[in-house]
């Protein structure tokens, strides 16, 4: 087992592991996301009156769609769809119509998921480590520890164009010590399964892409997966050996690195 893999795991057997964490991730709670009154009495009334595809069109333009369903995102890039597609319209207006109008209404304005914010959380959290945030001509001359400024985009660029990282998407951070660079992704998984099981085996795939010397891989992972379980995700962790572990345990991997 991967020696900052087992710390983590033992640091999440330990009392206050999410109490710490909520340093990081923060959870905040969000407000909630009212409708214009005019658009309100306009869901009201196709409501009432059965007007099943304006009520669809009425509430894919707003930001939270009441259930979730698959078919969802294709009507909302193709709205004409509604017009074309009666089975499956009839079939989400069901869905509505069950809900009642104040639990659509409700649903309709529910607050963004915090899960969603958690990426953005690690990023606000990363220069608290106390090291430089610089843009990438003054990165690429620094001499000490320092830290890439910009956007996942931003990053996997300069690490493609001057670390020689062969990236096909977006990544979290650029680190820099000396002559050597940790480059990583950052992710808080939240519920065993699905795409969550998923989000772990990208950030492996992605530490076991080709490296230059001076470039580490990493993936810092918090939440169920330090849960020792058998069988399942915490195996696979088990019987790797890569760079895989809590932010937690970041700034200790920086100074030893």
């Amino acid at each position: 087992m991967n020696t900052w893999t087992k710390k983590s795991i033992e640091l999440a057997r330990e009392p206050g592991y999410l109490d710490a964490l909520g340093a990081i991730y923060v959870m905040n709670i969000n407000p909630q996301r009212p409708l214009t009154e005019e658009v309100e009495n306009k869901i009201r009334e196709a409501f009432h009156n059965k007007k099943s595809k304006e009520l669809v069109h009425l509430l894919i333009q707003n930001e939270v769609f009441p259930v979730k369903d698959s078919y969802v995102g294709f009507l909302r890039l193709n709205p004409a769809a509604i017009d074309q597609n009666p089975i499956t319209i009839k079939r989400i207006a069901e869905r509505l119509y069950a809900l009642g109008i104040e639990t659509l209404l409700k649903e309709a304005t529910r607050p963004k998921e915090t899960n969603r914010q958690l990426g953005h959380s690690f990023k606000k959290w990363l220069p608290q480590l106390g090291y430089p945030v610089l843009a990438p001509e003054e990165f690429a001359l620094a001499r000490g520890i320092a830290i890439l400024a910009g956007g996942d985009a931003q990053l996997a660029h300069y690490a493609r164009e001057k670390l020689g990282c062969k990236l096909s998407k977006g990544i979290d951070f650029v680190l820099k010590k000396r002559e050597s660079h940790i480059i990583g992704e950052a992710k808080f998984l939240t519920t065993p399964g699905g795409e969550q099981d998923r989000g772990f085996d990208d950030a492996s795939n992605f530490i076991k892409g080709k490296l230059r010397p001076n470039v580490k891989r990493i993936a810092v992972l918090d939440g169920y997966i330090w849960v020792e379980r058998t069988g399942g995700l915490h195996n696979k962790i088990v019987t790797n050996n890569l760079d895989i572990f809590s932010a937690l345990l970041l700034p200790e991997y920086i100074k030893k690195s």
